[in-house]
């Protein structure tokens, strides 16, 4: 019998003694496989949304407040759409656009670069959603680079001015587990500016690009071990992790909600069968409606 391996679903920020850089490590098991599972994704496809499900858990730790982190890719290609979200607390979310049709398409594929399955005008899109009264923020580039965590840098770099390096990972088979680690060069003030900081982050960067998928990915080597086998030459400073799980806004009672402010005749034309069906392209899952339940009338 096959024993499930325990990779833990946690968030753990971290900090370098020296060169202001600061960094996150996210591993997931039954998180990454619960939102994986849901389709029968192709497998290039597994890993892209893999990697994106990783990178919201990895924004949702700078969340202070209630809130919400949404990425998105779109395009005109075999995927038009990829979206995951991660709100405040460590509840992810994460869903692809794949028809049957696109999807052999996909696996036929010789080189399945996000680009050659998003399109040539695809686009990458985060959104900050800080909640009521909150100014929402959202930064727009192109998907470039062979790889999300390429496209992710560039945005990084373009819309947001930051000095990042991040490296992702998802297993070649079910159950499917999750990871990345992502280092960041903290801005600098007059005190701290310098050569020493410059090279201290170039010294980060080349120890980040060791990091192997294996590594990422194994259950038996937990983040704050990790981190010391990278980080141990130049100290490492490992803070509490944060748990991360599933989440969906689905509920039925807000379906409910939905459905009351539509008219009632946009609601009788719901009704199939005797039953009105609202499908949640997250969860893969459909609440029923009765008339009555409505508020129509049964003929």
């Amino acid at each position: 019998m096959t024993v499930e391996a325990p990779i833990e679903n946690l968030l753990t920020p971290f900090m370098l003694e020296a060169g202001h850089v600061r960094g996150r490590i996210v591993r997931m098991g039954e998180v990454a496989n619960t939102i994986l599972a849901r389709y029968d994704y192709p497998r290039p496809v597994v890993k892209l949304l893999g990697e994106l499900v990783v990178m919201a858990a990895m924004l949702s730790s700078n969340l202070k407040q209630e809130g919400v982190f949404t990425i998105q890719i779109r395009g005109k290609g075999l995927i038009p759409l990829i979206v995951v979200d991660a709100v405040f607390g460590g509840a992810i979310r994460g869903y692809a656009e794949v028809s049957p049709e696109a999807a052999e398409q996909i696996n036929a594929l010789e080189n399945p670069t996000p680009r050659a399955m998003v399109g040539e005008d695809g686009y990458l899109a985060i959104t900050l959603d800080a909640g009521a009264d909150m100014q929402r923020y959202q930064g727009i580039v192109a998907l470039e680079g062979d790889s999300i965590a390429e496209a992710l840098t560039n945005y990084f770099t373009l819309s947001q001015q930051l000095d990042v390096q991040v490296h992702l990972a998802v297993s070649d088979h079910a159950p499917w587990f999750a990871a990345g680690v992502m280092i960041e060069r903290m801005p600098e003030t007059t005190a701290t500016a310098g050569e020493a900081n410059l090279e201290a982050w170039r010294y980060a960067q080349a120890i980040t690009s060791t990091v192997k998928t294996e590594e990422l990915l194994d259950p038996l080597l937990d983040a704050p071990a990790l981190l010391y086998r990278l980080f141990h030459e130049e100290g490492v400073r490992v803070y509490p992790a944060h748990p991360l799980n599933v989440g969906c806004r689905c509920s039925r009672q807000r379906i409910e909600q939905m459905l009351m402010g539509m008219s009632a005749t946009d609601r009788a034309d719901m009704i199939v069968d005797g039953i009105a069906s609202v499908h949640c392209q997250f969860c893969n899952k459909a609440e029923l409606f009765t008339p009555s339940q409505l508020g129509l009338s049964v003929s």
